[in-house]
């Protein structure tokens, strides 16, 4: 198997086999966003990367997981992925889903059609960084969609049987958008309906936008209890169905979890305990070896 640089994944496919289809990041663009910097998109030759599952199946014959790297793994093409989920199916018998992050575009671009074909080939979950519903903050992160996008994609999505896992950056509007990003964030997962919907702190990481604006002071980062505020209200505005919801990834203040709305009463409970204790300290810009982390 064959990796070029950093490789990512989200926590929950921690035991998924990793495939390598493109490098990089077709957008590469948002402005908290570092982890592609030293990278250049391109796509991997097919051929290799099918041998890389030939050596993974032969590792892993019993894998159930696939999980298909890098930041947008879809933007090779329908026939490329196609092929390739295709062949991940043939080679591993005990396959049970593969999944991978996927934006706006890279769902709204196919058909449903398509898409039903992946679906048949076992990619049953998309990754979504939907980082906030507000307008103005999408913009401002230089995200290259709307909310409207986020909307469609999910929809289409679910028309096709899949599920989607919608990840919200607590934070990503700073102090000057907190309101949008609230009130844009409840009214867009509630018409999403994500499966899976996990919060995540916007750290301010090196290398880039975010981290420069914030030196110059045309962004201003909330402090702990600011950000505990908007996972809160985000939380109290969320009308959902039946959602596994998750805020313990490493960025987070606190570790949260349970389903949604059964347990939100219990997860509001905890926040509500925890923000008198909370400090007004912005914790959330990370240099040096803090930022190798997340």
């Amino acid at each position: 198997m064959r990796f070029e640089g950093r490789i990512y994944r989200p926590p929950s496919e921690a035991e998924s086999v990793l495939i390598q289809l493109t490098v990089g990041c077709s957008h590469n663009r948002c402005a908290f966003c570092a982890m592609y910097a030293d990278k250049k998109y391109r796509v991997r030759p097919l051929e290799e990367v099918m041998e890389d599952v030939d050596a993974s199946a032969r590792l892993w014959p019993r894998a159930r997981r696939v999980f298909v790297c890098d930041g947008d793994a879809l933007s090779a093409g329908h026939e490329t992925f196609s092929a390739l989920c295709a062949h991940i199916g043939r080679r591993f018998p005990a396959l049970e889903r593969i999944s991978a992050y996927t934006n706006a575009r890279d769902i709204l671009r196919l058909s449903p059609e398509e898409l039903d074909r992946l679906r048949e080939l076992r990619f049953f979950l998309c990754y979504l960084g939907l980082e906030s519903g507000g307008a103005a903050v999408l913009e401002r992160i230089r995200k290259g969609a709307s909310p409207e996008d986020m909307v469609e994609m999910a929809e289409k999505a679910r028309a096709a049987g899949m599920d989607l896992s919608a990840i919200v950056l607590l934070g990503a509007g700073g102090r000057a958008l907190t309101a949008d990003h609230v009130s844009g964030t409840i009214a867009v997962v509630n018409r999403m309906r994500p499966r899976y919907l996990s919060f995540l702190t916007a750290m301010i990481v090196p290398h880039t936008a975010l981290m420069t604006w914030t030196r110059e002071g045309s962004f201003q980062p909330l402090t702990d209890r600011e950000i505990l505020r908007e996972a809160r209200d985000m939380l109290a505005g969320l009308e959902l169905d039946d959602t596994l919801f998750r805020m313990n990834h490493v960025s987070n203040l606190i570790a949260l979890g349970g389903r949604l709305p059964r347990d939100r009463a219990a997860l509001l409970a905890q926040l509500d305990a925890l923000l008198p204790r909370a400090g007004d300290r912005v914790t959330c810009i990370c240099e040096g070896d803090r930022a190798m982390f997340l």
